[in-house]
């Protein structure tokens, strides 16, 4: 019989880190989405958000397999998988860099995972994530989402920096999970006659 994997829940918000980092990081169940967070919380001046040349990979060297690095273009908003990590590469079955988030389809729902990024970039701050796969007589099995705007000039949020960790689970449970799959491509725009 084949495994049908669902998304049972998933909660998923922007936080403020000048007031909510310790809630955030009591949450976080991964090593790593918690490393990058503080990392990158420690890089923020005040309210200015980090540059994409200040992120030192050795400071996060455990993370970087779970590590994206996306840019950012406004008009439409659009994201842009400039890195992704080995570890999401493998989970995902397909190395999806260089690819926009809205040509993908990362799970069940079909979503548009740029929704995510635009929370965050809106609103200027972090978001987190976490949500519960279920797949039959199986209990859920968990993946987390940790989503850090930066900025090169402190004004327009042109990258960010997220990770994301999944609970460990057996190669059979693995080979279950949906493969990323593509959307239609978007329509090519025709010049001016």
């Amino acid at each position: 019989m084949d495994s049908q994997w669902r998304i049972a829940r998933e909660d998923f918000s922007v936080f403020d880190p000048e007031r909510e980092l310790d809630d955030v990081l009591a949450r976080i169940r991964s090593r790593k989405i918690a490393l990058v967070l503080r990392y990158w919380n420690s890089l923020r001046r005040g309210s200015r958000l980090p540059r994409r040349a200040e992120i030192d990979p050795a400071a996060i060297k455990s993370a970087l397999p779970s590590v994206m690095i996306t840019s950012i273009s406004y008009r439409p908003f659009r994201v842009l998988y400039r890195l992704v990590g080995t570890e999401i590469v493998q989970w995902a079955r397909v190395d999806f860099t260089n690819r926009y988030a809205d040509e993908l389809i990362f799970d069940d729902s079909g979503r548009d995972w740029s929704t995510y990024y635009r929370a965050a970039v809106e609103a200027r701050k972090p978001a987190y994530g976490l949500t519960d796969w279920l797949d039959q007589d199986r209990a859920p099995l968990w993946v987390e989402l940790l989503i850090c705007p930066l900025s090169e000039d402190g004004e327009t949020i042109d990258r960010c920096l997220a990770v994301e960790d999944y609970e460990p689970m057996s190669d059979r449970d693995f080979a279950a999970i949906p493969p990323t799959g593509e959307r239609r491509p978007w329509p090519v725009e025709k010049a001016s006659e």
